[in-house]
């Protein structure tokens, strides 16, 4: 059964669609089976320059699949799932390509946490993304409780995973939990809009800038990062046609053969 397509588009824009219509497109492990070696190849391919996670379906992801919980209260059992989660996750948070996501309907719980790991989130305005966990008896999982605090601050995270809230498209973005949002129907437009703005600049520029971000709350490992980073810019095709079109006064022709 495919339950994701990956579209290819121009400039190494790669869409990865979920369409898991039977679970409606609940992160378990169906899903995460399938997500996993669809990102493993993505993030090793030099042609892929930035990736889009969207739902071919109303809802972007429901979260976890209670209905298969049931037998997850032997610890062991639990500790397999979780462990089958992780390698999802780590993959995703490892990733040097941009990655957008396309949200509408609802983000939930995993679901949510799989929008979070993207670089850009593109939310329709009637789209909302929750958090239940407390609600059944769970506490965050898909590196939540690290990704929510780092987009709307320590205080607010710690209020929407306490209290189980969800955000529709306008509060979110009052928030910093999304950054555009739009007429549902215009959800995809936009994200394929991000998606060519970023994939028009320097590759190893963003791929070096997402990692010295994970840094950002230590002065020392940003500047020891910069000392590496930079010089390697410096090295590049990309930096000389940068320095040549500002020098020219025109728009820089960026290789986008090489991700």
């Amino acid at each position: 059964m495919d339950i994701i397509d990956i579209e290819r588009h121009e400039r190494g824009i790669v869409r990865v669609v979920m369409k898991h219509a039977a679970a409606r497109n609940a992160m378990g492990e169906d899903l995460r089976g399938a997500l996993l070696p669809a990102f493993t190849e993505l993030l090793s391919d030099q042609t892929t320059r930035v990736i889009i996670i969207a739902s071919a379906l109303k809802d972007f992801s429901v979260g976890g699949d209670l209905s298969k919980m049931d037998t997850l209260a032997d610890p062991k059992a639990g500790r397999r799932r979780m462990t089958s989660a992780h390698r999802l996750a780590r993959v995703l948070l490892a990733a040097d390509k941009p990655m957008i996501a396309e949200v509408r309907g609802h983000a939930v719980g995993a679901g949510a946490g799989l929008a979070l790991v993207c670089d850009t989130i593109v939310m329709g305005e009637t789209a909302s993304m929750g958090f239940p966990f407390p609600r059944v008896g769970l506490t965050p999982d898909f590196a939540i409780a690290y990704t929510l605090p780092k987009r709307i601050g320590f205080a607010r995270a710690r209020q929407a995973l306490l209290y189980s809230r969800s955000f529709k498209g306008p509060d979110a973005l009052a928030i910093g939990l999304a950054d555009d949002v739009v007429a549902d129907e215009a959800v995809s437009a936009t994200a394929m809009e991000r998606a060519r703005e970023i994939a028009a600049l320097p590759s190893h520029a963003a791929a070096l800038t997402k990692r010295m971000l994970e840094h950002a709350h230590n002065a020392e490992a940003v500047l020891d990062f910069e000392a590496m980073a930079q010089p390697l810019c410096f090295a590049s095709d990309d930096f000389r046609e940068g320095l040549a079109a500002f020098r020219e006064k025109r728009k820089p022709n960026f290789d986008p053969g090489v991700a």
